[in-house]
């Protein structure tokens, strides 16, 4: 890479969370750094739900305050498609809602005090990995780096990934059935298949509305339900979320992805913000160790130390879904009804840990054990990986 003439040691094609963070760790080594963002603005549209724990918050370099919280959420009710309820007390796991486009917006300025430049409107269209450099295009200019960061999102996905991508949308509403600190999902393999419809309130009368799923419509789904609720609708947005796992390769050559574009959002709740955050400091290390030292080889410990922090967290809420994806709604009922039992939702309200979910389940497999009749189903849905979550199981 020495002698090059680039416009910029690195390029990050992608203004969300995770390119933002990788900017803000490569400017602050000194890395002349450009973000090429096809919105007009950063944080507009807002992409996903917004929940996050501070623990996971504070690891991104961030403190929560007023202008990025929305909400603490200190509850969880989970709601049987055939009417039993469990309520889980999150109160110790620490949980908050996001503003969305001022949390992304207070990112771009940390980027931007450590040097990165921001060009809005442009998008990224074309792609071309050299020896020594990328070249990108937008609709407005061509530009060279030593390295582009892809934080395009779903978009950069190749086409057997896309399989893990599910139809989602979400609306912003006002209601008066939801109370302020509890999050409310209502789990459906009828309705929507692979994945619930949620509630995250975001004060006493505001509240996210969202549903994914795999072959749906899901504005219908939500139509119907601010219609059954009396919702009043302030905003629509559509966003798919992936949900596949992450990909087998991070870096090809002198492009490193990060974020959705790596598939680091979890395989349970398709959220990434903590895991692609993490990933994209990581990028952003290993990227400064690779141009400061010269040594490509460097590249190699982003993916590594991912890995090492996620990959069997993944792999876990991976087997996780596969059972999911194939319990109809009377065994799902059987299962909430279980975990509505007093000793289970103390253990796992005291013990679980939001950001690693593989901690949940197994203590959800835990409970399984305890009662074989409900075993028995999941494991005639799902043997082998059923039987696999079980061994690791305590």
């Amino acid at each position: 890479m020495n002698g090059l003439i680039a416009d910029f040691d690195a390029i990050v094609a992608g203004g969300g969370v995770s390119g933002l963070l990788a900017a803000k760790e490569m400017a602050s080594s000194k890395l002349s750094v450009a973000i090429m963002e096809e919105d007009l603005e950063i944080g507009i549209p807002e992409k996903c739900a917004g929940l996050i724990s501070v623990k996971a918050l504070t690891s991104l370099g961030l403190f929560p305050s007023r202008r990025i919280v929305k909400n603490e959420i200190k509850r969880a009710l989970i709601v049987s498609p055939l009417g039993s309820k469990a309520e889980i007390n999150a109160t110790k796991q620490g949980v908050i809602a996001l503003n969305r486009r001022e949390f992304d917006r207070e990112l771009a300025s940390m980027a931007e005090r450590e040097g990165a430049i921001i060009e809005l409107g442009q998008r990224v269209t074309s792609v071309e990995d050299h020896e020594e450099f990328v070249k990108i295009r937008t609709a407005k200019q061509e530009r060279k780096a030593k390295i582009l960061v892809d934080a395009r999102g779903l978009s950069s996905l190749n086409q057997e990934q896309k399989a893990g991508i599910l139809q989602s949308a979400q609306y912003d509403i006002r209601g008066e059935w939801f109370e302020k600190d509890r999050v409310e999902v209502y789990p459906d393999n009828s309705a929507t298949p692979g994945f619930p419809m949620w509630v995250i309130p975001l004060d006493d009368d505001t509240a996210r509305l969202g549903v994914a799923g795999y072959g749906i419509n899901p504005l219908a789904h939500l139509d119907k339900f601010v219609e059954n609720h009396g919702a009043r609708i302030i905003k629509k947005s559509v966003s798919p979320i992936f949900i596949g796992g992450a990909s087998k390769s991070f870096v090809q050559g002198n492009i490193v992805a990060v974020g959705d574009a790596a598939g680091q959002t979890k395989p349970t709740t398709g959220g990434g913000i903590f895991t692609g955050g993490i990933g994209a400091i990581l990028a952003g290390r290993a990227i400064s160790k690779c141009l400061l030292g010269n040594d490509p080889l460097a590249l190699r410990d982003y993916e590594v130390e991912w890995r090492r922090a996620f990959g069997r967290e993944f792999m876990i809420m991976s087997q996780a879904r596969r059972v999911y994806e194939r319990v109809d709604n009377k065994t799902m009922d059987k299962m909430i009804r279980v975990l509505a039992s007093p000793k289970i939702l103390d253990k796992i309200s005291n013990e679980s840990d939001f950001d690693y979910h593989s901690i949940g389940i197994s203590q959800t497999l835990s409970m399984i054990k305890e009662h074989p009749l409900l075993a028995l189903d999941l494991i005639k849905i799902g043997a082998n990986v059923v039987l696999d979550l079980l061994k690791g199981s305590p």
